[in-house]
């Protein structure tokens, strides 16, 4: 039980203390989604569809932050202050807007900021996959923490306190600014991608399309569809952490890789029709499992099938991130139009055409 406090604790010596906390918050944000949608739902009056309008929002401008960042800026302490106070200052707002048009454009506004973060992060370990994986890792090593932590806050309170919280959050990396090296300049002529790996980038953007859209409604379908407390439904988002922890950190080949995905697509399938609260906390937490185990090694295949694995690799984070900004809006009307069994079937639907269409790559030599 104490694997995830001594992994952390290996990190001090490769990533600077401030990337880490950065990172945690900026995971902490992300895990707080699915948890308060029932309650922003309830807050503004609106369907459960239509408030996932706040997720796409944050995502969105998550994708802008993060991939135009290194083309305008350059890593600095200064910007890593700044976009800390501007997050700290959208969830303030958060709490205080009394339209969801505004919400949402609050959260357009978080987003922007942890795109920036994430990248500054990431700007840092840049080519050393030792500390590059050290950071990564900081996701579900957070979301073990983080998720009853948030189950507790909504519990006891609502949203708005939520917010509260992530507004103090915001601030603790403060205490441990980095020095930041700016990265040498990046190559201004770029070269297409060769068929194989054009292919596995778009299968990865659709995985986390379809993925996306079903997993920021996980939260609602608990409560409203298996009768789950948002604290109980926290505990489950700290299983489904905790069971990636091991195998993001796993080291050995993953022979297969798109293989293991075909496991989440089944497990959004059953979600959308089955209503039994021990199978929902089966399926959440082997997800979580089953999608380390498939991720890394779809990146490791996508390294050996390009001529220019550093370029495709941009490329395979951009595609994902646009996947996972584009699942809430679709999932949004899934569920005002089918329930949460039509927002289950597609959902699974498009994570498995994607992992047989990765599988088939690995398989042609």
């Amino acid at each position: 039980m104490f694997a995830p406090f001594r992994l952390l604790a290996t990190l001090r010596g490769t990533v600077e203390t401030g990337l880490v906390l950065a990172t945690a918050v900026a995971t902490t944000t992300f895990v707080a989604t699915p948890l308060i949608l029932p309650s922003i739902s309830e807050r503004f009056d609106i369907g459960t569809g239509r408030a996932g309008a706040f997720s796409a929002a944050q995502l969105g401008a998550f994708v802008i932050g993060s991939w135009t960042s290194g083309r305008l800026v350059e890593p600095s302490r200064r910007l890593f202050v700044l976009s800390l106070v501007v997050l700290a200052s959208a969830n303030v707002a958060s709490t205080e807007v009394s339209s969801f048009w505004a919400f949402v454009s609050a959260r357009g506004v978080a987003g922007l900021a942890l795109g920036v973060l994430t990248w500054l992060a990431y700007s840092q370990v840049f080519g050393d996959s030792d500390r590059t994986g050290d950071i990564a890792v900081i996701g579900p090593l957070t979301g073990v923490a983080a998720a009853p932590l948030l189950g507790v806050v909504l519990a006891a309170a609502d949203d708005q306190a939520v917010f509260w919280l992530l507004a103090g959050l915001a601030l603790i990396p403060l205490v441990a600014i980095p020095q930041f090296v700016t990265p040498p300049p990046k190559e201004t002529s770029r070269t297409r991608a060769v068929p194989q790996a054009f292919v596995l980038i778009a299968a990865l953007g659709f995985v986390m399309f379809g993925g996306s859209a079903v997993f920021v409604y996980v939260g609602a379908m608990g409560v409203e569809q298996y009768g789950l407390d948002p604290f109980v439904i926290s505990l489950v988002f700290s299983a489904n952490a905790a069971a990636g922890i091991p195998s993001a950190r796993w080291r050995g080949r993953r022979p297969l890789a798109g293989a293991w995905m075909l496991l989440p697509a089944v497990f959004a399938g059953m979600l959308g029709f089955l209503d039994q609260p021990s199978v929902f906390w089966v399926l959440i937490t082997a997800w979580g499992f089953c999608f380390w185990m498939s991720v890394p090694g779809i990146y490791a295949l996508l390294a050996e099938r390009s001529r220019h694995p550093s370029e495709r690799a941009g490329d395979a984070q951009a595609a994902m991130a646009a996947g996972r900004s584009l699942g809430p809006l679709l999932g949004g009307g899934l569920v005002g139009a089918g329930g949460f069994e039509l927002l289950g079937a597609f959902g699974g639907a498009v994570i498995a055409a994607a992992a047989l269409t990765i599988v088939v790559v690995e398989l042609r030599h």
